[in-house]
Protein backbone atom coordinates (compact mmCIF):
# COMPACT_ATOMS: atom_id res chain seq x y z
CA UNK A 1 0.00 0.00 0.00
CA UNK A 2 2.48 3.27 -1.48
CA UNK A 3 0.91 6.39 -1.76
CA UNK A 4 1.91 7.95 -5.13
CA UNK A 5 1.16 11.87 -6.24
CA UNK A 6 0.46 12.80 -10.30
CA UNK A 7 1.42 16.07 -11.27
CA UNK A 8 -0.04 17.46 -14.73
CA UNK A 9 2.28 19.92 -16.34
CA UNK A 10 1.55 19.17 -19.50
CA UNK A 11 -0.57 22.11 -20.96
CA UNK A 12 0.36 25.18 -23.10
CA UNK A 13 0.35 27.89 -20.21
CA UNK A 14 -1.16 30.17 -22.96
CA UNK A 15 -3.22 32.67 -20.83
CA UNK A 16 0.11 32.82 -18.49
CA UNK A 17 1.95 34.10 -21.62
CA UNK A 18 5.29 31.73 -19.57
CA UNK A 19 5.51 28.01 -18.68
CA UNK A 20 3.78 27.66 -15.42
CA UNK A 21 5.87 24.74 -13.96
CA UNK A 22 9.00 27.45 -13.73
CA UNK A 23 7.79 30.50 -12.44
CA UNK A 24 9.42 32.08 -9.17
CA UNK A 25 7.60 31.95 -6.08
CA UNK A 26 9.25 32.84 -3.11
CA UNK A 27 12.70 31.74 -4.39
CA UNK A 28 11.44 28.36 -6.11
CA UNK A 29 9.58 27.22 -8.75
CA UNK A 30 6.00 26.45 -8.83
CA UNK A 31 6.76 22.76 -9.48
CA UNK A 32 9.21 22.57 -6.76
CA UNK A 33 6.75 23.68 -4.33
CA UNK A 34 4.44 21.00 -5.21
CA UNK A 35 6.92 18.35 -5.54
CA UNK A 36 8.61 19.57 -2.05
CA UNK A 37 5.15 18.97 0.09
CA UNK A 38 4.53 15.77 -1.98
CA UNK A 39 8.15 14.63 -0.46
CA UNK A 40 7.15 16.11 2.88
CA UNK A 41 4.51 14.01 3.16
CA UNK A 42 6.80 10.91 2.24
CA UNK A 43 4.97 9.62 -1.26
CA UNK A 44 6.72 6.79 -2.32
CA UNK A 45 6.20 7.61 -5.92
CA UNK A 46 6.54 11.28 -7.75
CA UNK A 47 4.87 10.75 -11.24
CA UNK A 48 5.17 14.37 -13.37
CA UNK A 49 2.94 14.61 -16.87
CA UNK A 50 5.08 16.48 -19.26
CA UNK A 51 4.23 18.34 -22.30
CA UNK A 52 5.13 21.83 -23.61
CA UNK A 53 8.63 22.40 -23.13
CA UNK A 54 8.93 18.49 -21.56
CA UNK A 55 13.06 18.30 -22.24
CA UNK A 56 13.29 21.15 -20.10
CA UNK A 57 11.48 20.34 -17.28
CA UNK A 58 12.61 17.28 -17.12
CA UNK A 59 16.01 18.19 -17.34
CA UNK A 60 15.30 20.86 -14.21
CA UNK A 61 13.55 18.52 -11.92
CA UNK A 62 16.11 15.16 -12.34
CA UNK A 63 18.43 17.92 -11.46
CA UNK A 64 16.55 18.85 -8.89
CA UNK A 65 15.40 15.86 -7.21
CA UNK A 66 17.51 13.15 -8.76
CA UNK A 67 15.99 10.04 -8.63
CA UNK A 68 12.92 10.72 -7.05
CA UNK A 69 11.20 11.79 -10.14
CA UNK A 70 8.96 9.74 -12.74
CA UNK A 71 7.59 11.60 -15.59
CA UNK A 72 5.18 10.73 -17.93
CA UNK A 73 4.80 12.49 -22.03
CA UNK A 74 1.54 13.56 -23.00
CA UNK A 75 3.01 13.93 -26.86
CA UNK A 76 -0.71 15.22 -27.69
CA UNK A 77 -0.33 18.09 -25.37
CA UNK A 78 -1.00 20.92 -27.93
CA UNK A 79 -4.17 19.64 -29.14
CA UNK A 80 -5.45 17.49 -25.99
CA UNK A 81 -7.02 18.17 -22.29
CA UNK A 82 -6.13 17.97 -18.67
CA UNK A 83 -8.04 14.44 -18.71
CA UNK A 84 -5.76 12.74 -21.14
CA UNK A 85 -2.59 13.47 -19.26
CA UNK A 86 -4.75 12.13 -16.06
CA UNK A 87 -5.38 8.94 -17.75
CA UNK A 88 -1.56 8.67 -19.24
CA UNK A 89 -0.28 9.49 -15.65
CA UNK A 90 -3.02 6.82 -14.25
CA UNK A 91 -1.51 4.10 -16.49
CA UNK A 92 2.18 4.61 -15.61
CA UNK A 93 1.75 4.24 -12.09
CA UNK A 94 2.90 0.96 -10.10
CA UNK A 95 1.19 -1.61 -9.22
CA UNK A 96 1.77 -1.48 -5.66
CA UNK A 97 1.04 2.22 -5.68
CA UNK A 98 -2.68 2.12 -4.07
CA UNK A 99 -3.34 6.14 -3.54
CA UNK A 100 -2.47 9.06 -5.53
CA UNK A 101 -2.73 12.97 -5.02
CA UNK A 102 -3.44 14.57 -8.02
CA UNK A 103 -2.94 18.36 -8.50
CA UNK A 104 -1.73 20.46 -11.22
CA UNK A 105 1.87 21.82 -11.70
CA UNK A 106 0.06 25.45 -10.94
CA UNK A 107 -1.72 25.03 -6.99
CA UNK A 108 1.18 25.25 -4.58
CA UNK A 109 -0.04 26.31 -1.81
CA UNK A 110 -1.05 23.13 0.25
CA UNK A 111 0.78 21.72 2.91
CA UNK A 112 2.07 18.02 4.00
CA UNK A 113 -0.55 17.90 7.04
CA UNK A 114 -3.32 18.74 5.18
CA UNK A 115 -2.27 15.75 2.60
CA UNK A 116 -1.54 13.42 6.06
CA UNK A 117 -5.76 14.88 7.16
CA UNK A 118 -6.95 13.48 3.88
CA UNK A 119 -4.71 10.33 4.01
CA UNK A 120 -6.46 9.50 6.69
CA UNK A 121 -9.96 9.82 5.38
CA UNK A 122 -11.47 6.15 4.03
CA UNK A 123 -13.53 7.24 1.19
CA UNK A 124 -12.42 6.35 -2.52
CA UNK A 125 -12.03 10.24 -3.23
CA UNK A 126 -11.13 12.76 -1.08
CA UNK A 127 -10.98 16.65 -1.35
CA UNK A 128 -9.82 19.33 0.36
CA UNK A 129 -12.29 22.70 0.54
CA UNK A 130 -12.14 25.96 2.45
CA UNK A 131 -15.25 27.65 3.15
CA UNK A 132 -17.50 25.04 0.81
CA UNK A 133 -14.81 25.64 -2.30
CA UNK A 134 -13.38 22.19 -3.13
CA UNK A 135 -9.29 22.87 -4.35
CA UNK A 136 -6.47 20.81 -4.90
CA UNK A 137 -5.03 18.29 -4.40
CA UNK A 138 -7.57 15.08 -5.10
CA UNK A 139 -6.86 12.13 -3.13
CA UNK A 140 -8.02 9.17 -5.06
CA UNK A 141 -8.30 5.65 -3.97
CA UNK A 142 -7.40 2.97 -6.50
CA UNK A 143 -10.78 1.61 -6.84
CA UNK A 144 -11.96 4.71 -8.57
CA UNK A 145 -8.86 4.64 -11.41
CA UNK A 146 -10.62 1.88 -13.69
CA UNK A 147 -13.50 4.04 -13.72
CA UNK A 148 -11.53 7.24 -14.59
CA UNK A 149 -9.64 5.20 -17.04
CA UNK A 150 -12.94 3.88 -19.02
CA UNK A 151 -14.74 7.30 -18.87
CA UNK A 152 -15.91 8.43 -22.33
CA UNK A 153 -18.44 11.38 -21.55
CA UNK A 154 -18.70 14.78 -20.62
CA UNK A 155 -16.75 16.82 -17.62
CA UNK A 156 -13.35 15.05 -17.56
CA UNK A 157 -12.05 14.20 -14.31
CA UNK A 158 -14.86 15.82 -12.80
CA UNK A 159 -17.97 14.01 -14.71
CA UNK A 160 -16.19 10.30 -14.53
CA UNK A 161 -15.94 10.61 -10.50
CA UNK A 162 -19.41 12.13 -10.27
CA UNK A 163 -20.65 8.76 -8.87
CA UNK A 164 -18.08 8.25 -7.02
CA UNK A 165 -18.07 8.89 -2.96
CA UNK A 166 -16.26 11.43 -2.05
CA UNK A 167 -15.34 12.79 1.40
CA UNK A 168 -14.18 16.87 2.16
CA UNK A 169 -11.92 18.25 4.43
CA UNK A 170 -12.03 21.77 5.45
CA UNK A 171 -8.59 23.13 4.92
CA UNK A 172 -6.45 25.55 6.60
CA UNK A 173 -6.46 28.48 4.02
CA UNK A 174 -7.43 29.39 0.85
CA UNK A 175 -3.97 28.48 -0.73
CA UNK A 176 -5.73 25.31 -2.03
CA UNK A 177 -7.83 27.37 -4.53
CA UNK A 178 -5.32 29.73 -5.77
CA UNK A 179 -3.28 28.41 -9.16
CA UNK A 180 -1.63 30.59 -11.68
CA UNK A 181 -3.34 30.20 -14.61
CA UNK A 182 -3.01 34.31 -15.69
CA UNK A 183 -0.11 36.71 -14.25
CA UNK A 184 -2.76 38.31 -11.92
CA UNK A 185 -3.24 34.86 -10.72
CA UNK A 186 0.69 34.31 -10.04
CA UNK A 187 0.22 37.96 -8.54
CA UNK A 188 -2.14 37.08 -6.40
CA UNK A 189 0.11 33.72 -5.28
CA UNK A 190 2.72 36.00 -3.96
CA UNK A 191 0.63 38.22 -1.99
CA UNK A 192 -1.39 35.42 -0.51
CA UNK A 193 2.09 34.11 0.52
CA UNK A 194 3.41 37.26 1.75
CA UNK A 195 0.39 37.78 4.32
Amino acid sequence: MKTGALILAAGLSSRMRAFKPMLELAGKTLVEHVIGHFRQFGCEYIFVVTGRDAQILESFLTEKFPGQIDFVRNPDYATSDMFTSVKLGLKALPEDCTSIFLTPADVPLFDAALLTQMDAVAAPVVRPSYKGKAGHPVLLRKNVWCGILSYQGEGGLKGALQTAQQAFVEAASAGILLDADTPEDLQRLREFLGR
